[in-house]
Parts: structure tokens; C-alpha cells; sequence
């Protein structure tokens, strides 16, 4: 009886196996590389009314893909076998072609399938469930369910941060998605963005400056606060705090108070708020805040890596509306600079 019932669980089991098989192929497949990279023209012309399958053996023989079976899995795993094209050329986007799923998604856009894209992005943001929201402004996911799930301790160690550098993780960006996009394939996009942004060339300016790729985005992120109008101030800001962290000073940049305060509304600094205790006080402990302050844009970032090589070591807002700083060499001269921007705040009567 025992062997009888072994035997049934095997027999279950296979059936299992092998109906599922194709699903477990199928999703390898999709993140499979194609040789998009090495095609040298920018457009494949052909016949109006172009199968799938016609087209996947197509591009197997013009070596963007190695195997036409496994794009034709994918698009009948897609529910997309019977489509037809009804174009006569695609363009080769790439970008978008990367892997054998961004390839068969781009060909449907490009067909002028249903199966709609739409560009979402996220800057502005204060917290990861307004990522969340922004990212499902105009898709059919929810945002309380994407927020859930990024915000889930099993999705942000399976990413490698922690809990006070997993903001670093995401770098508002502008891309394009699917209406339909799951929460799962939103992070692969997430991911995918964060690996594009993190190249060699970036990690090894990160490396040269002695930080990780967190800790240049925290200090972007203060960097960014410091500066969000005139981006241009962007390097010199950043020159001038790497300056201060190389001699072990104090950074002192009044955002990392008023988001230790937890009012970023307040326009005037006052001494009780400098003495405000807390870690992401830079006015009360020398180096980087344990987390960024903001989610700082990729520019910002990069003003930091390629940051303006000089001997400032404070800085002031000048009395105007221009937006811009005065930067000093000596404690005399910020001095100077300094009382003059409170006498400026005075007259205006900004408390």
C-alpha cells in the first residue's frame, strides 16, 4: 500500500514538474541577454503581417537572439503567440532591447499592441511611500501594496542595505512601464536603474573619495537639500564638505538640523535648534549623518563625484533672493559674510 501511494505522489509530482516546466523556462528566459549591442543597423525591415514566431527566427538569424524558441516561449507564456505584426519594420531600440523580455515587450509597443506603456517617475519625494505613490500615479498598481512590499525588510536585504541606508537605493529617475507592471517587476526596474546609474566609472570616483555608494548619496542628499535651485552651486557645495570631512570638521549644514527637527518649514536657524540632539545634528557630531536626509537626484549625486576641487571650508546665502552663496577661506571672513545675511534676514523680516 505504501509503495502504491510513494507511487502516486511521484506520479503527481511529475505531472506537476512537467506542467510547470515551461513556466520555470519561461522566466529564466526573460532575463536573458540579447546581442542587441553588436547589430549594427537601427532598423529591421520585413513583411506586413509577420508571425511571432516568423519574426523570433528573424532575429535569431540576424544574431540579436541565440535561440527563436525561447523568445517564442516567452511571448505564448505572455499570452502574445498569436500576435502579428502589422508594421513592416521595428526600430532597434537598444536600450530597450536588452534582454529577451524588454525586447518582446518593445516589439508589441511598436505593433501598437493594447498592452500600453506609460513613463512614470518620482522626484520631490520625502519617504519611500511617496515613492511608492508617485511610481503608481498612472499604472493599475496600488500604491499602498508597492509601499509594502519596498518597504518590506525581506525586499530591502535582499537588496543589501539596511534599514538607515535603504533611501540611498532609490535615485528618482524617469522611465517607462507597463500599465500592468507587477510589484515585483517595478523593483526589477528599480534595480535595474540603480546597477545603470552604480557603473565602474562611478564606483571608482566613489572608491577614490573613500565612501561607499551610500555614504555619497547621504552626503548628496545634504548637498541637495543645501542646494535645489541653482544647480550649478552643486560641486563647489560639495568641494567644500569634502573638505570639511577631510579635516574631521563639523559639517554644519543647517538641513541636517531641520530634518533631525523634523521641520524643514523653518527659515531661521536659532541656536537651541543647533543644540538639538540628535545623530543627523551635524552641528553636534563630526562625519556623515547614519542616513541621507532626502532623496537626492542623479545630478546631484554625480556633483559630488566630480566635485569642484577648492580651499572654501564655509559658505553663507547671500542677502538676496539670487539664491546662490558666499564662500569663505577663513572663520573672518564668514564672519563678515554671515553678518550681513542676518542683518539682510532682519530687514526682510524673516523669522
Amino acid at each position: 500500500m505504501k509503495k502504491i501511494i510513494l507511487l502516486l505522489v511521484l506520479a503527481v509530482l511529475g505531472v506537476g514538474v512537467y506542467i510547470a516546466y515551461p513556466y520555470i523556462k519561461a522566466y529564466q528566459i526573460k532575463d536573458k541577454a540579447t546581442h542587441v549591442e553588436e547589430y549594427e543597423s537601427n532598423r529591421i525591415t520585413f513583411k506586413k503581417g509577420m508571425s511571432i514566431n516568423e519574426l523570433a527566427h528573424l532575429l535569431q538569424e540576424e544574431k540579436i537572439i541565440e535561440n527563436a524558441d525561447d523568445l517564442i516561449l516567452l511571448a505564448e507564456m505572455k499570452q502574445q503567440a498569436d500576435l502579428v505584426l502589422e508594421i513592416e519594420e521595428l526600430v532597434v531600440e537598444k536600450e530597450k532591447w536588452k534582454t529577451y523580455n524588454d525586447l518582446l515587450n518593445n516589439v508589441i509597443v511598436q505593433n501598437g499592441s493594447e498592452m500600453n506603456t506609460v513613463d512614470v517617475q518620482y522626484n520631490n519625494v520625502k519617504s519611500i511611500e511617496d515613492v511608492a505613490g508617485k511610481l503608481t500615479r498612472n499604472i493599475e498598481l496600488d500604491s499602498a501594496e508597492l509601499a509594502d512590499f519596498l518597504l518590506d525588510p525581506e525586499t530591502r536585504n535582499s537588496l543589501g542595505f539596511t534599514e538607515l541606508s535603504y533611501p540611498t537605493f532609490f535615485i528618482p529617475v524617469k522611465f517607462e512601464v507597463y500599465k500592468d507592471i507587477s510589484k515585483e517587476e517595478m523593483l526589477e526596474k528599480l534595480k535595474d536603474y540603480y546597477k545603470s546609474f552604480w557603473n565602474e566609472e562611478r564606483k571608482a570616483k566613489a572608491a577614490a573619495l573613500g565612501y561607499s555608494q551610500s555614504e555619497i548619496t547621504i552626503l548628496a542628499s545634504i548637498v541637495y537639500e543645501e542646494q535645489k535651485v541653482k544647480f550649478d552651486e552643486q560641486p563647489k557645495i560639495a568641494g567644500l564638505y569634502l573638505n570639511r570631512l577631510k579635516k574631521g570638521w563639523l559639517l554644519q549644514a543647517d538641513p541636517t538640523v531641520k530634518y533631525a527637527i523634523g521641520d524643514p518649514s523653518i527659515k531661521r536657524l536659532l541656536y537651541k535648534h543647533l543644540e538639538y540632539e540628535s545623530p543627523y545634528n551635524t552641528y553636534l557630531y563630526t562625519g556623515l549623518p547614519p542616513g541621507p536626509i532626502s532623496f537626492p537626484e542623479a545630478q546631484t549625486i554625480d556633483a559630488v563625484l566630480n566635485y569642484e576641487d577648492h580651499e572654501y571650508m564655509y559658505m553663507c546665502a547671500k542677502p538676496e533672493y539670487s539664491g546662490y552663496h558666499n564662500f569663505s577661506k577663513t572663520l573672518n571672513q564668514h564672519n563678515v559674510y554671515a553678518k550681513a545675511y542676518q542683518k539682510w534676514l532682519d530687514q526682510e523680516g524673516i523669522q
